[in-house]
């Protein structure tokens, strides 16, 4: 799923009081509503995640991830508590992402249309209708919950794609131009200065790296901003066979040779990368614009105390999303 992208979700910080009382936290009113800490997983501002909807991804995704190469990771040759404890944290991970993007929507006034809206019918039904007794019994969820459920994960991969298709795509080559080099580090100014001699004298260049070096290895391939700025600023405009003089970084003294200053099969390469990283910084700072408007509750006392049931083997549904996906 293109929607399963990692995204800091840190705004769940409390979990739900004993009693309904109210706080402030950073000049907002905080509620805790004990009516709901039964049913209610997270809540993120107005919007509240049931245990019926946090279940339904639950057991979606400990069968999406609970295989690798075919090989069934729910059995006794695995650390089942482990497997668990992994998933859930995957799911939790999985709904804040959908729930801070129905957020999002909210505030840009994006809804479903009408066409939208069938779809999510259509497949909640097709959905629902696939589930064996067990998995209904797991989830506790009727049709109508598929069907909300559905509508907030339609939303948010509507605002997702949005957004996506919002983010610049044009790189240069400068900026993604990935090099090959022979670097040098030493942390000792002394030992820095004698190597400069050498290289002065005329000494090759890969020698001196091979033996002087206090790095795992001598030579390497970057992009900008694997290394300081410092450090960028003066290898990127070395010329193939260039040697760089000494330069000051990360408590130590770096020298490098350039072996080809546009590795062009790395290059292309790195320009997905960037591209990704842009799309990721998109997604952050609506984080981070939405944790700092909105408190957020975590009932963890809920959420650590669901298992899955004895009858786990017939728990296999795995096709909650890509139902959905075949109807949008």
């Amino acid at each position: 799923m293109k929607f399963i992208k990692r995204i800091c979700a840190a705004c769940l910080v409390a979990s739900l009081s004993l009693s309904f009382s109210a706080c402030t936290f950073q000049d907002k009113t905080v509620y805790f509503d004990t009516s709901s800490r039964r049913n209610t997983v997270f809540k993120i501002g107005d919007m509240k995640c049931s245990k019926k909807e946090a279940l339904l991804y639950l057991l979606n995704e400990k069968n999406i991830y609970g295989s690798v190469d075919g090989v069934n990771l729910w059995t006794d040759d695995f650390d089942i508590d482990t497997m668990t404890g992994s998933i859930k944290d995957l799911t939790i991970e999985h709904l804040t992402r959908v729930y801070v993007l129905n957020l999002y929507a909210e505030e840009q006034e994006i809804t479903l249309t009408e066409k939208e809206e069938k779809a999510c019918e259509d497949a909640a039904k097709e959905y629902y209708s696939s589930l064996n007794s067990a998995e209904k019994s797991f989830t506790g969820a009727k049709k109508k919950d598929v069907l909300k459920a559905y509508k907030k994960y339609a939303l948010a991969t509507k605002v997702y794609d949005e957004l996506m298709n919002s983010v610049d795509e044009e790189v240069s080559e400068d900026e993604a131009r990935v090099m090959e080099a022979f670097v040098l580090f030493v942390s000792d100014k002394a030992k820095a200065d004698e190597i400069q001699g050498m290289i002065d004298y005329g000494y090759t260049f890969e020698r001196l790296a091979s033996t002087y070096t206090e790095l795992d290895s001598y030579q390497v391939t970057f992009a900008r901003g694997e290394y300081s700025k410092e450090i960028d600023e003066v290898v990127f405009n070395l010329d193939t066979d260039e040697v760089s003089t000494a330069i000051s970084a990360d408590g130590g003294y770096y020298f490098f040779q350039c072996l080809d200053k546009y590795n062009e099969e790395l290059s292309e390469a790195n320009k997905e990368v960037i591209i990704e990283k842009r799309r990721q910084q998109v997604l952050e700072d609506i984080v981070k614009d939405l944790e700092e408007k909105n408190f957020s509750n975590m009932n963890t006392n809920l959420w650590d105390n669901i298992v899955f049931t004895d009858d786990v083997s017939e728990l296999t549904s795995a096709t909650f999303f890509e139902t959905l996906n075949k109807y949008l």
